[in-house]
């Protein structure tokens, strides 16, 4: 797949519920191999509901960095607790077990940049991405 310039309003994208996300933990899937290309880097935004939470997981290749938007939770991270609010920016590197849980009373919205991609993420999740010409 050739990479490719992409503009698109983010309203376009469909909210879409991942496997280990639990209880209205929705995610667009932005910025992607599949949207437009991208080789390097994955980009979302995510919006989990009071309650809702990701299960622990690890990212064997994968950095990541989670900048919160609005409401507040808890992010674990290999095993130390740490209060999540707007503004705050948390870094995970490969191999580290993290799991975010909405812990407040409005929903916990937050952007996530993953580079490289995992391509087992890619192939888990391949119905979800858009063909790359929706909304051009």
């Amino acid at each position: 797949m050739t990479r490719r310039r992409m503009v698109r309003k983010f309203e376009e994208y469909e909210w879409v519920d991942l496997a280990g996300h639990k209880d209205a933990a929705l995610t667009k899937l932005l910025v992607t191999k599949e949207e437009c290309g991208a080789e390097n880097i994955d980009f979302f935004v995510s919006s989990y509901a009071p309650k809702a939470y990701a299960e622990e997981h690890v990212h064997e290749r994968s950095e990541e960095i989670f900048y919160f938007l609005s409401g507040t939770g808890l992010f674990v991270l290999d095993g130390e607790r740490h209060l999540i609010e707007p503004r705050m920016v948390i870094f995970v590197p490969p191999k580290s077990k993290h799991a975010i849980f909405n812990t407040g009373l409005s929903d916990l919205v937050f952007v996530v940049c993953s580079a490289p991609p995992e391509p087992e993420f890619h192939e888990e999740y391949a119905g979800y991405f858009h063909s790359g010409t929706q909304g051009s």
